[in-house]
C-alpha cells in the first residue's frame, strides 16, 4: 500500500513541481524573459465561483475543481445528474435501487454519503435527519442544469459544515435561456418514459422559464425489488432587472414522487409505495456598485416530506407507518470589494433554522438554529504569486463552535503553468439521527458526539498546452479524518447507538487531460488512484466488542475503489449530426458492513441529429443512446444478501427535442 504522509508526500510535491518546470520549459522556450502581467494569467483557464465565493480562473482557485459543462452534460446521455458525477476523477457513484444513486468521494461510499455539501445556485439540499441529499427527488430537470462546479476536497471555510470532503456546486439556467417553447421526450427500455415542457421568455426589465416535468421507470427491473418510480415536477426561475446596478432572481420548484419499496421472498421489507414531496421558494437581491464591488442578499426556504405506509424497524414485532418531514430557512447577506489593486476579498454572515419531525427515527421533533461568519482573502504578492486565505467560524446548532480555515497558495510558473499547495480544516456536524435516534429496541443515541474533523493537504499542476489543444490538472492529496461517527452496539446487541470510534487517512493522486480539436469534438479523460486506512481510536459501550470493531476496520482499504475514471468522446461529424462514447470504469468495492461491489467497465453511446436552426421554432433534434453497450453486468451497492449479485444490464432510449 502506498503511503502518502511525511515524505512521501513530499517526494510527490518535488516529482510534480519537476513535471510542470519540464512542460513549461517545453512550452516556453521562445518566451519573452519579463513576467507576463495579471492579465495574462486569468486569460487560458476557465472562470470558476464556487471554490473560494470569488470569480477566479481555475487555475488561482484554493482548491482542484472539475467542471461539467453544458456540452458535456448533452454528450454523456445521462437521465440522471447523479450520473454525472462519473466524469469526476475520485468520485465514486452507486445505485441502492432504481432512484437512490449513491454520490461520495475520498471513502464516502456507503449509503447516506453525509461528508459532501451540495448546493443548487447556492442553496444547500442535504436535508435532516439524516443529512444526506435525496438525488431524485430534488425539484430539478435535467435540460435546466448549466453548469455543474465540483470542488474536489475540503471547503468548508466557504460553506461550513458537512463540506468535508468536497463540494457539488450545481447552477442552473439563467431565466433569460429559454424564449419561446421546448418540449423534450424520453422513451426506452426499463419502462423509461420522460416528458419536459420548457416556456421561457426574455424581456427588457423581465425574464423567466417554466419547465413542467413527468419522469418515471421501472428500476432495475428484477422481480427481487420493487424499485420502480414516478415523478412529476415544476419549476420556475425569473429576473427582474429594472436598473443595471440591481437584479432580484427569484425561484420556486415542487416535486412530488411514488416510488415502490419492498424485497420478495422477506417478511419484514413488503412489496408498497412510498411517497415523497419536495419544494422550495429562493429569493436573491444582487447590487452592483458602480465600483463593481457587489452586495448579495439571498433567502431561500425547502420543504420536504417522506412517507412509508408499513415501515419495519429492526427487532420490531409490528410495522407502523413512517412519515418524516424536514424544512429549513436560510438567510445570508454577503459582500465583495476589491480592496486595492492586488487584493479583493468576500465577507458575510448567514442564519439557518432546520425543523425536523419523524415518527419512527426521533421521540421529538427537534429545531436546530445555525450561524456563521465566513471571509474569504485574494492577495496578489506579485503577478505570478497568488494567495487565498479564509476561514469560517459556525455555530451547528447542536453544541459546538467551529473554526474551518482554508490556506492556499497558487505559482505561475508561466500564464499557462501553475503550481498550487493547500491545506485546510473542516468539520462535520453529527447528523439528527446520529445525536438523538430515538428507536425502541433499534437505536437509541445517548448524544454528545463531537463533530468530524479532517485535515488536508494537497499538491497540484495545471497547464494549457495551446499548440496542441491540450490541458492537463493533476494533484496529489492527504486528508486525515478524526472522531468519524459510527454505530455502536450497546451492552446487547440491541439497541445500537453511535459513537466517535475510528479515524481514517485517504491519499492518493487524481486529474483529467482535456484534448480539443478545434469546434470538430474534443476528449476528457480522468483517473484516480486513492488508498485508505483505518484505525479504531475510540471504545464500543461494550469493551468486549472492540476486537470486532478492529476487525471492521481491516476492511477499510476496501472502501475506496483503488483506480477508477473515465473517458468522454465527442465528435461533431457534420455540422448537425454528433456521435459521442463514453467509457466508465472503477476498481472492486466493498464499504464496511456491506456487500462487495464488482468492478466495473462500462461503455455508453450516444448518436444525435439536430434539425432547424438553433434554438429557433421549428428545430431540435433526436439522439439515441445506449448504456452499458457491451454488457458489463457490474454488481452495485447492496446491504442485503437479496440483492447483491444484482446487476445493470443494458438499457437504451430515444432522446428527442423540439422547439415551437
Amino acid at each position: 500500500m502506498m503511503d502518502f504522509t511525511g515524505a512521501k508526500l513530499g517526494q510527490y510535491a518535488v516529482s510534480l513541481t519537476l513535471t510542470a518546470v519540464f512542460f513549461a520549459h517545453m512550452n516556453l522556450a521562445h518566451a519573452e524573459d519579463n513576467i507576463a502581467s495579471e492579465q495574462a494569467y486569468l486569460q487560458d483557464f476557465p472562470v470558476v465561483l464556487s471554490a473560494s465565493r470569488l470569480s477566479q480562473p481555475l487555475s488561482e482557485a484554493p482548491n482542484a475543481m472539475t467542471v461539467i459543462d453544458r456540452s458535456m452534460i448533452k454528450a454523456s446521455g445521462f437521465r440522471n445528474i447523479a450520473d454525472l458525477f462519473r466524469l469526476v476523477p475520485g468520485m465514486y457513484v452507486g445505485t441502492l435501487n432504481g432512484y437512490t444513486p449513491i454520490v461520495g468521494y475520498h471513502g464516502s461510499t456507503e449509503e447516506f454519503s453525509r461528508r459532501m455539501q451540495v448546493l443548487i445556485d447556492g442553496r444547500s439540499v442535504y436535508l435532516p435527519p439524516f443529512s444526506t441529499v435525496d438525488w431524485e427527488d430534488i425539484p430539478l430537470n435535467m435540460d435546466d442544469v448549466e453548469r455543474i462546479e465540483v470542488v474536489r476536497g475540503p471547503a468548508a471555510a466557504s460553506y461550513g459544515a458537512n463540506s468535508l470532503q468536497g463540494v457539488i456546486n450545481i447552477i442552473t439556467r439563467d431565466a433569460a435561456s429559454v424564449n419561446g417553447t421546448e418540449l423534450s421526450l424520453i422513451k426506452g427500455s426499463e419502462g423509461v418514459a420522460d416528458v419536459a415542457a420548457h416556456i421561457g421568455k426574455a424581456g427588457e426589465k423581465m425574464d423567466y422559464r417554466i419547465t413542467l416535468a413527468h419522469r418515471e421507470d421501472s428500476g432495475f427491473g428484477s422481480a427481487v425489488m420493487n424499485d420502480g418510480k414516478f415523478t412529476n415536477q415544476a419549476n420556475l426561475r425569473a429576473n427582474y432587472h429594472p436598473a443595471g446596478s440591481d437584479s432580484f432572481d427569484f425561484q420556486l420548484g415542487y416535486s412530488d414522487s411514488t416510488r415502490g419499496l419492498g424485497t420478495a421472498g422477506t417478511t419484514d421489507d413488503l412489496f408498497r409505495n412510498t411517497t415523497a414531496n419536495s419544494s422550495f421558494q429562493q429569493l436573491t437581491w444582487l447590487h452592483v456598485h458602480q465600483n463593481g464591488d457587489e452586495l448579495k442578499l439571498n433567502y431561500f426556504h425547502i420543504d420536504r416530506s417522506y412517507t412509508d405506509p408499513i415501515f419495519s424497524p429492526p427487532v420490531a414485532l409490528t410495522s407502523v407507518p413512517e412519515q418524516v418531514a424536514a424544512e429549513r430557512n436560510d438567510l445570508e447577506l454577503q459582500q465583495t470589494a476589491q480592496l486595492g489593486i492586488s487584493n479583493r476579498m468576500v465577507w458575510g454572515a448567514g442564519m439557518r433554522l432546520d425543523h425536523v419531525d419523524s415518527q419512527v427515527y426521533l421521540a421529538v421533533p427537534y429545531t436546530f438554529r445555525q450561524s456563521r461568519l465566513f471571509a474569504h482573502d485574494e492577495w496578489r504578492m506579485t503577478p505570478s504569486a497568488l494567495m487565498n486565505a479564509g476561514a469560517m467560524l459556525e455555530d451547528d446548532g447542536m453544541g459546538h463552535t467551529n473554526t474551518s480555515p482554508r490556506l492556499a497558495f497558487n505559482y505561475h510558473l508561466s500564464p499557462q503553468h501553475t503550481l498550487r499547495a493547500s491545506t485546510s480544516v473542516a468539520y462535520r456536524t453529527p447528523a439528527t439521527v446520529e445525536e438523538h435516534a430515538d428507536m425502541t429496541n433499534a437505536y437509541v443515541s445517548r448524544g454528545g458526539l463531537n463533530p468530524e474533523k479532517t485535515l488536508s493537504k494537497e499538491i497540484g499542476y495545471l497547464a494549457e498546452f495551446d499548440s496542441l489543444g491540450t490541458s492537463l490538472d493533476i494533484r496529489a492529496y492527504d486528508d486525515q479524518v478524526s472522531d468519524i461517527i459510527y454505530i455502536d452496539p450497546a451492552l446487547t446487541f440491541w439497541p445500537f447507538s453511535f459513537a466517535n470510534l475510528y479515524s481514517a487517512n485517504y491519499h492518493g493522486y487524481e486529474g483529467t487531460l482535456k484534448y480539443r480539436r478545434g469546434d470538430s469534438g474534443n476528449i476528457v479523460v480522468n483517473y484516480a488512484r486513492q488508498f485508505a486506512s483505518c484505525e479504531a481510536t475510540g471504545t464500543p459501550t461494550n469493551p468486549l466488542l472492540l476486537p470486532v470493531l478492529q476487525g471492521l476496520m481491516g476492511e477499510c482499504p476496501l472502501a475506496v475503489p483503488e483506480y477508477s475514471g473515465s473517458i468522454l468522446l465527442i465528435q461533431q461529424l457534420k455540422q448537425d449530426l454528433q456521435v459521442s462514447a463514453g467509457y466508465y470504469f472503477q476498481g472492486e468495492v466493498k464499504m464496511i458492513n456491506t456487500y462487495p461491489q464488482s468492478k466495473m467497465n462500462r461503455v455508453d453511446f450516444r448518436i444525435a441529429q439536430a434539425f432547424g436552426k438553433k434554438g429557433q421554432p421549428g428545430s431540435g433534434d433526436i439522439a439515441l443512446v445506449v448504456q452499458n453497450a457491451f454488457q458489463d453486468d457490474y454488481t452495485n451497492y447492496s446491504i442485503i444478501p437479496q440483492t447483491q449479485n444484482l446487476t445493470y444490464k443494458r438499457r437504451a432510449y430515444i432522446y428527442a427535442t423540439y422547439n415551437f
